[in-house]
């Protein structure tokens, strides 16, 4: 578009074009605080035309003069433009620097407000009084940025009273001065230097001020979006939703207050989803400014489906899932998973395993980093690693079951009514309760409260020895038993050797033996040495439990 103006200074004038009436002026005066002439007759001139015509003081000098309308109730200061043409325009309206607010009530704009001799408007009334008295011509007067001057007119122009809301009721011809060619703006558009133009398909979205080819230009400003060439109100944009007062960009949704409807933009078309509705396990809330069903704690989907996010092998065991093996659990401080081993179709069902030995193809002599981030394989023998089940038992409460065999093919099992461990900066501290089972005596006694060793982190509080290096293995260690503490030299040297029980004792010299716990389930798988296997001290197995096949651990909540 071309030949744009701003309009920075607007002159609105009328002038009376069809005769006079004479007033004749007997004396000239001033009163103070404005300039006028005062009458002796209580005739007064009912507009600026008049004023030129009776008061031949006045020169052709612009300035404010009072008049009155016919029947207007009383005399009121009007700014009279007398150097334009031959004088003689009532100025109804000037706008310069934007020293007044122009955003104003109807009050205010019937009574008039600004300064006649800067920026004011004159009052709706006097303009009804004073253009339905004659028959007037309407001048507007503009100026742009670059000084230019232009004016239109209207040969006839009127407006109604109060009653009628100020209605133009008459204009009459459009004439346009030669100095400029105005180009009006298309309907709901506006002549503006407006940087944020908005459109229906993306109403979040300004129209980059980069991309203009002038500062200025017609443009769709305020509720009103560009829909191709026009401006539109924002309710008529295919994408507009009621409820939420404001346009849906492409592929953006609405849920209403209840999350009983879903409204979606598709290729600038409002779908509607009335059957939309929030799963028994989500909430209808506000979140980021965003409404819609969210999933409650512990379960993930849209909010329309919601599913359970396991925990451990239990919660899996709870949505369905029966058959053993390794599965993705989501324990807290885990949010992207880990991998489980779960023993689904025995001992009820739903137990995380943590441990397992079932023969001497994994190495479990390791250092504390391995037993910190589990090593072996999930569906064979592993260890699960101490940080993840420092997560698992301190989310919820869990019991502990450990199933054992013998050489004989003979099993059994203990279970314990609570198990956890604590963080490593405790050391995975271990704490348990109660213990149950066929398997006898408590191999845990005594381990209950004790921080967990490895060969190369010795935590078990006995100075004389490092368990983890004696018992080839990595456990809750104490310090339990020393032949040389209860027993003399001969004794012991006598002894030693010949205890049925040889598997948890290990040598220290040649009149001396001990153990560090009356269980070690990560010794040697088929420990050569004395004291390096794995075992699990009790009379209800073959030698006292050094002769372990199979070994698993594994927890499920209370």
């Amino acid at each position: 578009m071309e030949n744009f103006v701003k309009v920075c200074l607007t002159v609105l004038t009328i002038w009376n074009s069809f005769g006079t009436e004479m007033v004749i002026v007997s004396a000239e005066g001033r009163s103070s605080g404005s300039s006028y002439f005062v009458f002796q007759q209580p005739a007064y001139p009912r507009d600026c035309k008049e004023v030129v015509n009776v008061c031949s003081s006045t020169h052709n000098t612009s300035g404010v003069y009072l008049i009155k309308p016919d029947g207007y109730p009383e005399p009121f200061e009007a700014y009279c433009n007398n150097d334009l043409d031959a004088g003689g325009w009532t100025v109804l309206q000037r706008r310069r620097l934007d020293s007044v607010n122009f955003n104003r009530s109807w009050k205010d704009f019937r009574n008039g407000f600004g300064f006649l001799g800067s920026e004011f408007w004159i009052g709706n009334e006097k303009i009804a009084y004073l253009t339905n008295q004659k028959r007037y011509q309407l001048r507007m007067d503009f100026e742009n940025v670059a000084g230019e001057t232009y004016f239109v007119t209207y040969d006839d122009f009127r407006i109604s009273d109060e009653w009628g809301k100020y209605y133009i009721s008459s204009l009459g011809t459009f004439v346009i001065s030669d100095e400029l060619q105005i180009e009006w703006c298309p309907a709901n558009k506006i002549f503006s230097n407006e940087t944020c133009e908005r459109t229906c398909e993306d109403p979040d979205t300004c129209i980059s001020a980069t991309s203009r080819t002038e500062s200025e230009q017609c443009v769709c400003v305020g509720d009103y979006l560009r829909q191709q060439e026009q401006c539109i109100p924002r309710n008529q944009c295919n994408c507009f939703v009621d409820e939420k007062g404001s346009v849906l960009t492409e592929g953006k949704y609405y849920i209403n207050s209840r999350c009983t409807r879903n409204s979606t933009c598709r290729n600038n078309q409002l779908i509607i989803d009335q059957s939309y509705q929030c799963s028994e396990h989500a909430t209808c809330d506000e979140r980021n400014n965003v409404r819609k069903c969210y999933c409650n704690n512990g379960y993930e989907g849209d909010g329309v489906t919601c599913t359970l996010i396991p925990k451990d092998c239990y919660d899996l065991y709870v949505s369905g899932t029966r058959s053993d093996g390794v599965h993705t659990i989501y324990p807290d401080g885990w949010p992207s998973g880990i991998q489980v081993y779960c023993e689904m179709e025995s001992n009820g069902g739903g137990w995380t395993v943590f441990q397992r030995r079932s023969s001497a193809s994994v190495d479990f002599y390791l250092g504390w980093s391995d037993y910190k981030d589990g090593f072996g394989d999930k569906n064979q023998d592993h260890w699960l690693g101490n940080k993840y089940i420092h997560s698992l038992t301190n989310q919820k409460t869990y019991q502990l079951r450990i199933d054992l065999q013998d050489s004989a093919s003979s099993s059994y099992y203990v279970v314990y009514s609570t198990f956890s461990i604590n963080n490593e900066a405790d050391k995975f501290r271990l704490s348990y309760g109660s213990a149950s089972g066929t398997v006898g005596k408590n191999g845990l006694t005594g381990s209950n409260n004790t921080q967990f060793s490895t060969k190369d982190q010795d935590n078990d509080g006995w100075s004389s020895y490092d368990c983890a290096e004696r018992h080839r293995g990595a456990w809750w260690f104490y310090n339990r038993y020393d032949c040389r503490r209860d027993y003399s030299a001969s004794q012991c040297r006598s002894n030693c050797p010949s205890y049925s029980d040889y598997c948890i004792l290990f040598p220290d010299g040649s009149d001396n033996c001990a153990y560090c716990a009356y269980s070690n389930l990560n010794g040697d798988y088929d420990g050569s040495t004395r004291g390096t296997n794995i075992y699990w001290y009790s009379d209800s197995f073959n030698s006292y439990g050094c002769s372990l096949q199979y070994t698993d651990m594994k927890i499920r909540p209370v």
